[in-house]
């Protein structure tokens, strides 16, 4: 399995990548950033992915994503 991390994952890149990653069999997403909706479940922001995707939103830290990811994804303005 691929741990997986998007750097802003509350944008509309962003949260597209959470839906393809999502439904990618070999993927599993470890770590989702927000600078907007930091602590906030991404499924409060985009209630689309209510019942697939309940992971709360960290603040953006490199080191922390490194940690927990094998691949991160930046969707960043």
């Amino acid at each position: 399995m691929i741990r997986a991390g998007i750097i802003g994952a509350t944008g509309y890149t962003g949260a597209e990548l959470v839906r393809i990653l999502y439904r990618h069999p070999q993927v599993e997403i470890s770590f989702l950033s927000s600078r907007s909706f930091v602590g906030e479940d991404i499924s409060d922001v985009y209630p689309n992915l209510k019942g697939c995707v309940e992971q709360s939103c960290e603040e953006q830290n490199i080191d922390r994503a490194v940690e927990k990811c094998d691949v991160i994804f930046t969707a960043l303005p």
